[in-house]
């Protein structure tokens, strides 16, 4: 999947950031080279101009330095969001998949937890897993290759070195992992009130205790060996300069460079070794990236589970029962089935239960018995804003694009008008970008319930799901707001299901499912 990651990136843009961390570090070495250079040049008192050279390089360097440094920062953090933003698309996909059928197990938040965990540590695998050693590992080389008239023998010495930095990718132990303590925290704090009632917490308790000290002795014991590990790679960093030095010495000494330019190798070196302490971690950040990797690649590569296809329905309820813990049923054997373009009302008493089957249908909650089955793998399947949903604070125009995020201008309009927002619309101080206060509050309540109706209209899942979407308007405009959403689901070939108290509406209705005081 690491491969994948790079798939994710136009090559001249991994092109790019190479050139840019490459030449962001040899613009540190040369400007510490370059100062090296200056100030063992001035102890000799030669004229002034001929110091001019040096002190140019010196402040074209630092600016040099600042300035693409700057650019390596900007264009590695926009590639690493740009694909952790497409891995964590595909992920939410997956995520959707899991959470909307029954049949599938790993519907938990401990798995989306994994996931955005995976995900994150796979976008700092391009920061720091993977630039800074490709860019160090070029470094040495260059620097090799101008040091190798005066190393003889000890040409390899750097090289070497590197290698030597890479071992944390087989020495280091495996990461410590705290999914089974967190798995046991998590049953531990949804089963409480049953371990308490039948007296079983003073030997739960315990149990918890020894699993959250045997995670954190393998913390503590994996820290120490990285540590270990870490000094004695700085250790081998000092003989290698020692060793370094003492060939410049011989060499300087057999007259094949002379005491400025042995000062200045000697601070270039220094910079390039203290470049290679931060090369462990890395080298133990890319094992960790490859066992994420290798963790997330069924969820971001293989297709999501689904449903078996039925050819001419589009959801099958089955069975359908559903009550709250500790609450009698809401649902009791409901069975129906929904074809394409067969628009339905969902009618019944308040308390009957509709918001709740419209969660259902939604995929939102999971019934308690029975199942639902859809007939088509096209995710989002249903786009519904249930009753009581928060709409965002900020403007009109932001809250479709949180939840249609290629929306384009003119579908938003189209949305608008279908809604019967348009007047509305333009009444705002600043449009559609005019601040909506917390949860809308800044529109009436029938306002509110038309932009929920707007943001649905601006879906393209097979079935649109409104929640009373005519509450809180006069006779008018409640009949052109159904006209509306009837008339653009039949251009655009979707199936609507309305939860709805108007009862005069709906001969409009092909499909009508009545919940009546006997199934609550």
């Amino acid at each position: 999947m690491l491969k994948e990651i790079w798939s994710l990136l136009h090559p001249l843009d991994i092109l790019l950031l190479l050139m840019l961390s490459l030449l962001a570090l040899l613009s540190n070495l040369g400007l510490l080279g370059a100062a090296a250079w200056l100030i063992s040049s001035a102890a000799l008192q030669p004229p002034l101009y001929a110091l001019t050279l040096g002190i140019t390089a010196v402040r074209a360097l630092g600016i040099g330095r600042a300035l693409l440094r700057y650019g390596e920062r900007y264009f590695t953090h926009k590639s690493a969001f740009a694909v952790l933003a497409a891995l964590r698309l595909r992920l939410y996909d997956t995520a959707s998949h899991l959470a909307s059928f029954p049949q599938a197990t790993k519907t938990k938040g401990t798995l989306l937890h994994d996931m955005l965990t995976g995900a994150d540590i796979l976008r700092d695998f391009l920061l720091r897993g993977l630039l800074p050693p490709l860019t160090l590992l070029l470094a040495v080389l260059l620097i090799t290759l101008l040091l190798s008239p005066y190393l003889s023998y000890g040409i390899f010495i750097l090289p070497i070195l590197y290698l030597s930095h890479c071992l944390p990718l087989w020495l280091s132990p495996q990461q410590s992992n705290s999914s089974h303590y967190r798995s046991q925290l998590l049953d531990f704090a949804q089963g409480s009130h049953e371990l308490s009632r039948a007296g079983s917490l003073d030997i739960a308790v315990p149990q918890l205790d020894q699993t959250a000290k045997h995670w954190q002795k393998n913390l503590f014991r994996d820290k120490t060996r990285a540590n270990r590990i870490d000094f004695l790679l700085g250790l081998l960093r000092i003989f290698a300069f020692l060793w370094l030095f003492i060939l410049l010495l011989t060499a300087l000494q057999q007259k094949q460079l002379n005491g400025i330019s042995l000062c200045t190798w000697l601070l270039v070196l220094l910079a390039l070794l203290n470049e290679f302490a931060a090369l462990p971690a890395a080298a133990r950040h890319f094992r960790q990236a490859q066992k994420s990797a290798n963790w997330l690649s069924p969820y971001a590569a293989s297709p999501a589970p689904s449903a078996a296809p039925l050819a001419t329905n589009l959801l099958t309820a089955s069975d359908l029962e559903f009550h709250y813990p500790q609450g009698l049923p809401v649902f009791s054997t409901l069975n129906f089935s929904l074809s394409p373009g067969c628009h339905t009302a969902i009618v019944g008493d308040s308390g009957s239960g509709k918001t709740t089957l419209a969660c259902l249908l939604a995929g939102l909650w999971a019934p308690t018995k029975g199942s639902i089955h859809y007939g088509s793998a096209v995710r989002p399947f249903i786009c519904t804003i249930p009753q009581g949903s928060f709409l965002f604070a900020g403007s009109i125009r932001e809250n479709f694009l949180r939840l249609h995020p290629a929306i384009t201008e003119g579908e938003i309009q189209q949305a608008l008008h279908a809604a019967q927002l348009t007047t509305v619309c333009t009444k705002l101080p600043q449009g559609l970008d005019t601040p909506l206060g917390e949860n809308a509050c800044h529109l009436s309540g029938g306002e509110r319930n038309r932009l929920a109706s707007a943001l649905i209209l601006a879906s393209s899942a097979p079935v649109l799901l409104f929640d009373e979407p005519t509450a809180g308007l006069d006779l008018p405009k409640a009949n052109k707001l159904l006209d509306a959403i009837l008339k653009r689901a039949d251009q655009t070939g979707q199936t609507v299901i309305i939860i709805t108290h108007d009862l005069p509406q709906l001969s409009r209705f092909s499909h009508i499912i009545r919940l009546t005081p006997s199934q609550t």
